[in-house]
């Protein structure tokens, strides 16, 4: 099934094919800009106007990558609009976000075309995608040339693990056992106890390019928004500052979680005076510089002579920042139960 002809519903079009005794798999090929996750959550779930078609479960998420032009379209620049594939002219993503949600997606990473690019950067990309994606299982090729079997009826899906899999969250989880990885793929966490000023952050946002950096994401703690979650996420070129919700501190402890392990672990990332109100944001890249992006946001974070000042003043200082309640559902990110 290919969903980009326009004439006929994907999921109608599932629903028919599951319905044919002969089918013991079937292989959906997603338009370009459609994001899998998107399609696996409602052959599981459905929606508001249709149920989950009987009879099928999701096996695998498979997500093709071109070896000699990654790179290449992560640093471009570029939105769907101006490659043409864009749902519509309101849809206006970037074509490295894109990119790097469906690899964090995946339960299974294609590398194509490596006969187009060298040995060496062959390792690299590989290396790149099991930081970005540690769960998947990567698969080089040339001319699109897979086994079957190593796609179909692998049983490889899991709506959760897929969901928690992405290597920002091991690496804020500190599940990576090296952060220099193999080939010049490395990760860190930036992590600190002080907010960033509203314009300086702002700053940093409108002019963020750093060599080597591919993914950053993680929540940010602003200081004219004291209260609020910030879930700040870079992939490639594109930049996105949302709502993620209350900070527990922020939060009555009758609306916290009733059980007793995650209150331990609000806990564990509790730190007076301002509880868990924290900078924790994760970078994966390949030839990444981590000196100059720990530089860079510790320039935007508030000095001592403005410290001091209390939350009560930090209030009142500009916030060029866009209002990051727009188009922002906190449920993606669980509002504040995102942080246990």
């Amino acid at each position: 099934i290919i969903t980009d002809d326009g004439e006929k519903d994907i999921f109608t079009e599932i629903e028919e094919a599951s319905g044919l005794h002969a089918n013991d798999a079937i292989v959906v090929e997603c338009a370009a800009a459609l994001e899998p996750f998107f399609v696996a959550e409602h052959l599981i779930d459905g929606d508001e106007e249709s149920p989950p078609p009987e009879g099928v479960r999701v096996d695998t998420l498979v997500t093709v990558v071109d070896a000699s032009t990654f790179l290449k379209d992560i640093e471009s620049g570029n939105d769907l609009i101006e490659r043409g594939l864009a749902f519509d002219e309101e849809d206006d993503r970037m074509v490295s976000e894109l990119l790097i949600e469906q690899i964090e997606f995946a339960d299974i990473v294609i590398l194509n075309k490596t006969d187009l690019v060298t040995t060496d950067e062959g390792d690299e990309l590989e290396s790149l995608l099991g930081r970005l994606n540690p769960r998947a299982k990567i698969l080089r090729t040339e001319f699109g040339r897979v086994p079957a079997g190593d796609l179909v009826s692998t049983n490889s899906f899991d709506i959760e693990e897929t969901d928690d899999g992405a290597g920002w969250l091991a690496e804020l989880s500190n599940d990576f056992l090296e952060t220099e990885g193999a080939f010049g793929v490395s990760s860190f966490t930036f992590v600190d106890r002080r907010p960033f000023h509203p314009i300086r952050f702002n700053e940093l946002l409108s002019d963020f390019k750093i060599k080597g950096l591919v993914r950053a994401k993680g929540y940010v703690w602003v200081a004219s928004r004291h209260n609020e979650i910030g879930i700040w996420s870079l992939a490639g070129t594109a930049s996105l500052l949302t709502y993620g919700g209350a900070w527990f501190a922020a939060t009555p402890a009758r609306a916290w979680p009733q059980d007793e392990r995650e209150r331990m672990e609000i806990m564990q990332d509790w730190t007076a005076p301002f509880g868990d109100r924290r900078q924790e944001i994760a970078f994966i890249g390949l030839h990444m510089e981590e000196e100059e992006i720990r530089e860079r946001l510790e320039d935007c974070l508030l000095k001592p002579s403005e410290m001091v000042n209390g939350p009560e003043a930090w209030y009142s200082l500009p916030d060029p920042l866009p209002d990051w309640h727009e188009d922002t559902d906190p449920e993606e990110f669980g509002g504040n139960d995102s942080l246990t």
